[in-house]
């Protein structure tokens, strides 16, 4: 049922857009009313011909070759129907094509800068394809009607006109590029592999163990010192209470969660905040430790590794700048769902409804972009992802929710 309504949606819009190719085509060569009367029927034949030849060319095609096909059977159709002139017939269709794809690429500019590159999604729905026909038949109409008029004007206000027409046009293409490079560099810069989290793994294992070797050889060489160098004395025992103490204290936290690419990120963020000197908590209950991650789908533990780092990336950036510096993430599992909770201290205020919204930051220009991606992977993975918000006093939290006993594994 569901798909035949996809259908008759796609059908609707494809007949809306034959309608207005078979009006510019009449409006094109200045075919009279009188003519275009006695061809009412061959244009109603032309239209339902266009939509079904477009429908049905779009679901059982490739790309390249539905262009093709398309174009060469819409000419046949202005042939057959309309002109009864070759020539005629390639050129109106030719020239109606060419409005109808700048019409289609200006509207998708212009409500990508409006509501953001997530719009996409919805564009390429059969109600999104059908609102963006109905927008180039109301256009198309509009401007073959208005054209002749418009070129009758006085040469200074057509020269104004598509100036201003002109520079609109490029900032929308520069404002809708400029964020898509902001977004591929997002994406670019939280992009690893599964096998690069895994070995990361193993190294802080190595790291953590040789840190204990290294600590004990310390305090054997400190005892071996001969008349107990204070000064000796003094650099050994802060390398061993600092130093390694901080590096055994984050590798010890993150050692209690699974492997298979979570401990990882955790890990490097948490080196992050101490460098930062943001205090941190690590809490992870003990059901986490139980959960398997090193067989869930790779793609999927990528797009986990992926939104907590952004997450945590965000939170440091919050709250390295402020007096109270601080951030608790929080691993726990309910109801066969693994919970992860990334808290942090923030200033200033936070309205959760515009939260991944690509026009909304709260950290400048060229922000927000991480949150986009965050959104755009949650919606691709609904099924096994969600994400939640929450504010507690000065005290904002972004938890993920993943399903671990749903398919994720291979």
């Amino acid at each position: 049922m569901d798909m035949l309504i996809k259908y008759i949606i796609e059908l609707l819009g494809n007949i809306l857009l034959g309608s207005a190719l078979v009006y510019s085509w009449n409006k094109i060569y200045n075919i009279s009313s009188e003519i275009r009367n006695l061809k009412r029927k061959n244009n109603i034949i032309s239209i339902v011909l266009i939509g079904i030849c477009t429908s049905l060319t779009s679901n059982f095609l490739t790309q390249p070759i539905r262009i093709l096909v398309i174009n060469i059977i819409i000419i046949l159709i202005n042939y057959l129907f309309i002109y009864r002139d070759s020539k005629k017939a390639i050129v109106s269709t030719i020239y109606s094509q060419i409005i109808i794809s700048i019409l289609e690429f200006l509207f998708v500019i212009t409500v990508s800068v409006i509501f953001g590159s997530t719009i996409y999604n919805f564009l390429i729905t059969p109600i999104g394809n059908f609102i963006i026909n109905l927008y180039i038949t109301f256009l198309m109409f509009i401007l073959v009607t208005t054209v002749e008029s418009y070129m009758k004007l006085a040469y200074p206000i057509v020269l104004t006109t598509n100036t201003m027409i002109s520079f609109i046009f490029i900032f929308l293409i520069f404002k809708i590029t400029k964020g898509k490079k902001e977004y591929e560099k997002v994406n670019d810069k939280y992009q690893i592999s599964i096998t690069s989290l895994k070995e990361y793994e193993t190294m802080i294992d190595k790291f953590r163990v040789n840190n204990h070797e290294n600590k004990n050889e310390l305090l054997t060489i400190r005892n071996m010192i001969k008349n107990k160098d204070k000064k000796i004395v003094e650099y050994i025992d802060k390398l061993v209470d600092n130093k390694i103490k901080d590096n055994e204290k984050i590798m010890y936290q993150t050692s209690k969660i699974p492997e298979g690419g979570l401990r990882a990120t955790i890990y490097s963020k948490l080196c992050v905040m101490d460098k930062y000197k943001i205090k941190y908590k690590l809490d992870i209950s003990k059901d986490v430790r139980t959960v398997d991650l090193i067989n869930i789908d790779e793609e999927l533990i990528l797009d986990i590794c992926k939104i907590l780092g952004v997450f945590m990336d965000n939170a440091i950036e919050a709250a390295k700048n402020i007096r109270k510096k601080e951030i608790n993430i929080e691993l726990y599992v309910i109801d066969d769902e693994l919970f992860i909770d990334i808290t942090n201290t923030f200033k200033g205020d936070i309205d959760l409804t515009k939260i991944g919204h690509e026009r909304h930051t709260t950290k400048g220009e060229n922000h927000g972009y991480g949150l986009l991606l965050v959104n755009k992977i949650i919606k691709e993975k609904s099924k096994y992802l969600e994400n939640e918000k929450s504010i507690n006093g000065k005290y904002f939290t972004q938890t993920l929710k993943i399903k671990i006993k749903q398919k994720l594994y291979n």
